[in-house]
């Protein structure tokens, strides 16, 4: 009788929507543990129609969709700012160094939000106030988003290090951790699926059991290989796909025993790591029921430099003569055959001959069960090659969309610049993408855009007749220019919102401060959208929760929205940096970043000079990334006697004259005359 009392109560507490989890006693146990139940009810984080809600890891689920099943309904408003501003509107920072590691995203779980933050391990924020309930460091260097585990109540942690920690999701406890032989730098967070923990480090993938972190199997690649990419799993095929270089080969791997299930370059021949051509900071993403992996590539700056053509039969045309501009590759689940072509073409946020991994793909499953996937797509109308972006739909199969085949892609109007009468988005700065029901978000380095999908039926979606959409409310990194006043309690402009661009209306993070970014630069802002918020990560490393609501009415707690502040920061606006007369002292460009904000003679030989058509920077290292440079806007070449890149040629010894500021991280002068630069030898 009690075996079929305990059956009776399993079903009757599934059937009322419960989720029942065994606590197993063999785990390893935090200090002080206090006596467990052996049944723990939680209620399943759900909506109608069984999907989930919850993003509780990287890319929203192990398929790695970036595809949530709704969002709060708009208007939204503030709900709180974390790791931003300050009650005035100027820079207050948490971590340590004011960003988050690139490709970080936010996770929550049991009421939590969960932030990876580099040397300072995890954060966890308070959902509805965004106070931080506990930090856990002493784990090594966590570059990588976490993952929340509702079964066990655990947050999974990949440390740089080698190793993978369980937190408990309460306070951070340290429950157990894996230990590998390897370690690595790139964003690798795990995949959280079943019973278990999969991750890559190195050359090994690693499956773990998730209750008692002991290894269930490890598969490793061959010794000159590094495996790239972050795991991503098909759950009706039950196999992990993973990417490795410099070989640049995409491979599965069967979950039940760890082995190899196939493995297939789809990359072309004549392509090669370097290029560059890399998938090192994307990720795959599973079409479950389309039947593939997607998988993107990074390619060099220079092809960029390419007409694309307005259709697909063009765009088509265009990859089968120039292989090598290929970005996206569709590859079967079964075998890793690539059996069409992609029409998604090259950009990111990139500058000044460098490109980094642009936008990853996102699958969504229509009502028909069709998975559709919605990417940045190209087609030159304006100005030069990167004044030809757009977000876009892709298809998978030639029955979604009549008249499409695989690989056909569908053009999304999006008003911006606002009432521009030729919309377009920039190649060398395209948004990181993510969707949920029918909301599609951008990711840009300077504002979070955000629209709404209204007319999506089978006539739509050419160049000249474009999927239609609403543009939703912005989040821009500063208010700078305009007549709208700072307030404390909604960070919102209802008309006038302008950072170095106009946004229209929208919410900003800081007021008065400008680029941001440029100290705290990571090449990476997204949003995520969770339970009833959403979460816009900038590329400066703050993390800003929207909800439903009256963007003009602040929350009851509207005082409180700003949480944790450690240090204010004084970032001089770009507009107010001060003139070149009186330098405090004459440095070595090697020195810059530690004289940020002040007035200083900065020499050194150039190594890079280089004009990408909206600026010529000269820079004192080669690559420049990292390294201290010379900034010269359009506006100003009229100033200079002859074009700016032909007066300073690699190889001159240079005095360089102004106020250290930021450009995408790296301490820099913006140069606006000849006088500001003297060759000294």
């Amino acid at each position: 009788m009690k075996k079929i009392s305990l059956l009776a109560l399993l079903v009757f507490s599934v059937l009322l929507g419960f989720r029942i989890v065994m606590r197993d006693a063999s785990a390893v146990a935090p200090a002080q543990a206090t006596p467990t139940p052996s049944l723990l009810y939680l209620p399943l984080t759900l909506k109608s129609g069984g999907a989930i809600t919850e993003w509780n890891q990287h890319a929203h689920d192990a398929q790695r969709t970036g595809y949530a099943p709704q969002a709060p309904a708009y208007p939204w408003k503030l709900r709180w700012i974390w790791n931003g501003v300050s009650p005035s509107g100027g820079v207050s920072k948490v971590t340590t160094g004011g960003t988050l590691p690139r490709n970080v995203q936010p996770v929550t779980g049991e009421g939590r939000v969960y932030i990876a933050a580099g040397n300072d391990g995890v954060f966890a924020l308070s959902e509805t106030t965004g106070q931080q309930l506990w930090q856990r460091n002493g784990i090594g260097d966590v570059r990588s988003t976490v993952a929340y585990d509702p079964d066990t109540q655990s947050v999974f942690v990949v440390s740089a290090n080698g190793r993978l920690y369980k937190l408990r999701a309460s306070d951070g406890t340290v429950l157990a951790q894996f230990i590998t032989d390897q370690a690595n730098a790139l964003p690798l967070p795990p995949a959280l699926f079943g019973d278990r923990v999969v991750f890559a480090m190195g050359r090994r993938v690693h499956a773990v059991n998730k209750l008692t972190l002991q290894g269930v199997w490890t598969h490793t690649v061959a010794s000159t290989l590094t495996v790239a990419v972050p795991p991503a799993y098909s759950p009706s095929r039950d196999l992990i796909f993973v990417a490795t270089e410099p070989d640049l080969f995409v491979r599965a791997i069967r979950n039940s025993d760890g082995g190899q299930q196939w493995a297939s370059r789809p990359v072309p021949a004549g392509c090669n790591f370097g290029d560059p051509t890399q998938f090192r900071y994307g990720w795959p993403v599973v079409a479950e029921n389309a039947g593939y992996v997607l998988v993107k590539v990074r390619l060099p700056w220079q092809r960029l430099w390419i007409d694309w053509p307005q259709t697909n039969a063009g765009m088509r045309q265009l990859l089968q003569d120039n292989p090598c501009h290929r970005a996206l590759f569709a590859l079967d689940l079964d075998d890793g055959g690539v059996p069409f072509i992609a029409n998604v073409g090259h950009g990111g946020y990139g500058d000044n001959d460098y490109l980094p991994m642009g936008p990853q793909p996102v699958v969504k499953r229509l009502p028909s069960g069709k998975d559709v996937v919605y990417i940045i797509i190209r087609a030159k109308h304006a100005y030069d090659e990167r004044w030809d972006s757009h977000f876009g739909e892709m298809v998978l199969d030639s029955s979604t969309v009549s008249g499409l085949q695989a690989g056909d892609v569908r053009f999304i109007a999006f008003d911006w610049p606002p009432g521009d009468s030729n919309p377009y988005l920039l190649t060398d700065e395209q948004p990181n993408v993510s969707v949920a029901g029918d909301y599609l978000f951008g990711g840009h380095w300077e504002a979070g855009f955000a629209l709404r999908i209204l007319d999506r039926s089978d006539v739509r979606g050419s160049f000249s007749n474009k999927i239609t959409s609403q543009r939703l409310s912005t989040v821009a990194t500063s208010q700078d220019v305009g007549g709208c006043t700072f307030n404390a309690a909604t960070h919102y402009c209802a008309a006038g919102l302008y950072n170095t661009r106009p946004y229209d209306f929208g919410f900003y993070i800081y007021y008065g401060q400008g680029s941001v970014y440029d100290q705290y630069w990571s090449e990476y802002a997204t949003w995520v959208v969770s339970n009833d918020a959403l979460y816009f990560r900038s590329a400066d490393g703050a993390i800003v929760a929207l909800t439903s609501g009256n963007p003009q009415m602040p929350m009851a707690q509207s005082a409180d929205h700003v949480r944790d502040v450690h240090r204010t920061v004084n970032t001089p606006s770009p507009y107010l940096q001060s003139q070149i007369s009186n330098p405090k002292s004459t440095i070595d460009y090697a020195e810059a970043r530690a004289w940020a904000g002040q007035t200083v003679t900065v020499t050194g030989a150039l190594r890079y000079v280089f004009n990408n058509g909206k600026q010529v920077l000269l820079g004192f290292s080669n690559p420049h990334q990292g390294s201290f440079k010379a900034i010269i806007a359009r506006e100003h070449w009229r100033n200079f006697p002859a074009p700016p890149e032909q007066m300073y040629r690699v190889g001159q010894w240079v005095a360089i004259v102004g106020t250290i500021g930021w450009y995408q991280g790296d301490p820099a002068i913006r140069v606006a005359k000849p006088q500001q630069v003297q060759q000294i030898r």
